[in-house]
């Protein structure tokens, strides 16, 4: 099966095509093919080159190194510095996957070879031209165990080696047969690095291919990104600078978004929608996709190593009451399923009913007559967690669960409380295809296994599911994936909820997305 580019065209025409692409790729038949994305412009006025977009974000830089992010603000910087050889663009009706420094690729009847051929004339800040040498060398950093690098869960289960065949063709040889390696190559922490820079370079002085070039960073104010003007894609970006404002709160954000000081909020809660749309010179936009906070329940550590506790939880949480309350009745309500409602491999799972006398029953079972003390830490890491630990807080009371909040500094919160805990708070984004996130959260090695819980069945239904080329079986796998998950896994997923994006209205070409694109965005001139 080939993939080919195709001419740059109209974004209307491009979106009236592929607005089913996302069922296509999980066919067994035809994977979809690729295509140079258009520029997500949805102004009718021609873009102009220049300006400084600010954005505020919640968390500091924690490292330089793509292969290391920790923080959302980690992940966002790293796609402006730096590409995949793949791009899924989740903020676009039917998330497309478009070529990024892969040009076009190939994959094998069997699904255990894929060969990808390369862009050319394509050179890295510091001088080096972009060869598949640098991607052999990305791929086997990440492979390399010694390096204990997060996204080694992703591709180490399915990567057995990769292989130049030239300077502008690399070949990935599989474990085990793969349709969704091209969607995994899209993936955080699979940015290609050049091959002639030390982890020391790479964590201080980055230098990756991206739209941007790195400038500066100071730690608790902001990021300083710069307009990479040798950058592959003609004409992007047309903007001249970028500075990510380190802003923790959510209400000073929002303030500092109506007075002026900063141009764009990456993500905003539901609360804060009438404030900003009654503010003029503001506009709030909504992707078509989502996102969907995660209430953790670490099994290697008590009271959840009892799956009888972790079944309590999951029927002590009023649902509809959290979708009310925080989402002002938006969003989807989730029966703690990782599996966004728009993706093929959507599951209809029995629903987890709110049931205070079963909850307290089991509750009762795992030794806990007179009820339950627990912890929370909690922080502004999304938007409406707060809020939602609140109501949390209420719901599960009736079942005798005593719910202690402990507010923890959003820019803090990653280092001081993440993994740490018993129960803690994290968040993830809704895309089309599961695998890799399923990959990092559901198997025994993930290094993103949140809860520390594991399954048999469930490993192999995710394995299965991943070599799988007949859309209906992977159907019926992840739908019992998600049932086994729903019923004795480690987590809560009350809901998901919308990604809306808040900017000024002198900000253009924005495609709200689970993560920020500003090659495509621009500013008119200052008036």
């Amino acid at each position: 099966m080939q993939f080919r580019e195709i001419d740059r065209m109209n974004r209307r025409t491009f979106l009236q095509l592929t607005g089913g692409l996302a069922l296509a790729t999980f066919s067994a038949s035809c994977v979809s093919p690729a295509a140079v994305a258009p520029q997500p412009v949805v102004d009718a006025d021609e873009p102009q080159r220049g300006g400084v977009l600010r954005i505020a974000v919640a968390e500091d830089v924690t490292n330089l190194d793509p292969t290391r992010s920790y923080s959302m603000t980690d992940v966002y910087l790293s796609f402006m510095l730096y590409d995949t050889l793949t791009r899924r663009s989740e903020g676009e009706p039917g998330a497309p996957l478009y070529p990024q420094l892969a040009e076009s690729w190939e994959m094998s009847e069997d699904a255990l070879t894929y060969t990808f051929s390369l862009r050319k004339g394509v050179t890295f800040p510091h001088g080096t031209p972009f060869t598949a040498k640098d991607v052999e060398f990305s791929i086997l950093r990440l492979l390399n165990p010694d390096l204990g690098l997060s996204s080694r869960s992703v591709v180490g289960p399915v990567v057995e080696r990769v292989e130049v065949v030239d300077d502008h063709t690399i070949r990935f040889h599989l474990l085990r047969p793969s349709v969704t390696l091209p969607f995994v190559l899209s993936t955080p922490g699979l940015q290609i690095l050049p091959h002639d820079l030390t982890d020391e370079q790479l964590m201080t002085a980055p230098s990756g291919t991206g739209p941007f070039r790195f400038q500066e960073n100071i730690p608790g104010e902001r990021v300083v990104i710069v307009r990479n003007d040798n950058y592959w894609d003609s004409g992007l970006p047309y903007l001249d600078e970028v500075q990510m404002v380190v802003i923790p709160e959510a209400e000073t954000a929002i303030a500092s978004l109506t007075s002026g000081l900063v141009d764009m909020i990456d993500r905003v809660g539901i609360e804060a929608l009438s404030t900003l749309t009654a503010t003029e010179g503001i506009q709030v936009l909504e992707s078509p996709q989502g996102t969907y906070p995660v209430f953790v329940l670490n099994v290697t550590q008590k009271p959840f190593d009892d799956v009888r506790v972790r079944q309590a939880f999951k029927h002590a949480v009023d649902r509809n009451a959290l979708q009310q309350v925080v989402l002002q009745g938006r969003g989807t309500i989730m029966n703690d399923q990782p599996v966004a409602p728009f993706s093929p491999l959507w599951g209809e799972i029995s629903p987890l009913a709110y049931d205070v006398e079963k909850a307290k029953a089991l509750l009762a079972e795992a030794g806990y007559p007179d009820g339950l003390e627990i912890t929370l830490d909690i922080a502004e890491i999304t938007p409406g967690i707060l809020e939602a630990a609140v109501v949390l807080q209420e719901t599960v009371r009736p079942a005798g669960i005593t719910l202690t909040l402990t507010r923890v500094p959003a820019n803090t919160y990653w280092v001081e409380s993440y993994l740490q805990t018993p129960f803690f708070v994290g968040y993830w984004d809704l895309i089309s295809e599961p695998d890799t996130q399923l990959t990092f959260q559901y198997l025994p090695d993930g290094l993103l296994n949140e809860s520390g819980w594991s399954d048999p069945r469930a490993s192999e239904l995710i394995a299965q599911s991943r070599g799988e080329r007949d859309l209906a079986v992977r159907r019926q796998q992840s739908a019992e994936l998600q049932q086994i998950i729903s019923q004795d896994g480690g987590v809560m997923i009350p809901y998901s909820m919308p990604i809306l994006t808040a900017t000024s209205e002198k900000v253009h070409g924005v495609v709200p997305s689970q993560f920020i694109s500003p090659q495509f965005t621009w500013m008119p001139p200052e008036q």
